[in-house]
């Protein structure tokens, strides 16, 4: 028995630094095949004869950086696209009139309908907000206006979030009484006298391009 025990043990230990030696060609092979593919799926040469030769056969090679590089275009594309949609809808979404405000006026100071518009209102000691198109910060708001209300003069005019026209139209807004309940809130037009709240405040947008001083009468400039 104790010259046995020698025996097994060193076979023991050849075989298991045989099964370790197996392992580790197997671990080196799995590398080596690893960095060959890699290797061939990238060199210059290698996809130049892979694209001729599929040229020959009527087919198209695509190598894996550029199948990598269409999919990054694409993923990137896919995200300006998202960009723009939330952006656009956020636009679309967005008015130039804010309910919770009596009134409000897009215009010149150097109009003179303009300031027609903003005598009305502090005739009546209506609060409002004026917005000077020619300052340069809002300057850029004259295209979104003119999109939004299709009038292409100033000023523009908001009563309660709603836009009416231009100086025109508030001025008829005011000749005909409904001045008034143009400016209450919807809450105070809810609750007003059923006379009142069948009172519909039409829109009355300018799109004459001639200028108001050309015409025989008052006009938005």
């Amino acid at each position: 028995m104790s010259e046995a025990n020698p025996v097994k043990k060193i076979t023991k230990q050849a075989t298991e630094k045989l099964f370790a030696a197996l392992d580790r060609a197997d671990e080196l092979g799995g590398e080596l095949r690893d960095y060959l593919q890699d290797r061939v799926a990238t060199d210059p040469r290698y996809v130049s004869a892979r694209k001729r030769f599929a040229k020959l056969l009527g087919r198209e090679f695509v190598s894996r950086g550029e199948a990598e590089q269409k999919a990054k275009v694409k993923a990137e594309k896919t995200a300006a696209a998202a960009a723009t949609t939330t952006s656009t809808k956020k636009s679309d979404n967005k008015s130039f009139g804010d309910p919770s405000i009596k009134a409000q006026i897009y215009g010149k100071k150097s109009c003179p309908w303009s300031g027609r518009a903003i005598t009305l209102l502090e005739r009546h000691k209506v609060d409002f907000d004026f917005v000077d198109l020619e300052e340069p910060e809002h300057e850029s708001k004259q295209t979104g206006l003119s999109l939004e209300t299709r009038q292409n003069t100033v000023p523009y005019v908001y009563v309660r979030g709603q836009f009416i026209g231009g100086f025109n139209a508030l001025f008829e807004i005011e000749r005909l009484g409904q001045l008034e309940f143009a400016l209450m809130s919807a809450e105070e037009r809810a609750a007003a006298p059923a006379h009142l709240r069948s009172i519909v405040i039409s829109p009355r947008p300018n799109t004459d391009e001639v200028a108001p001083a050309e015409l025989d009468v008052p006009s938005d400039a």
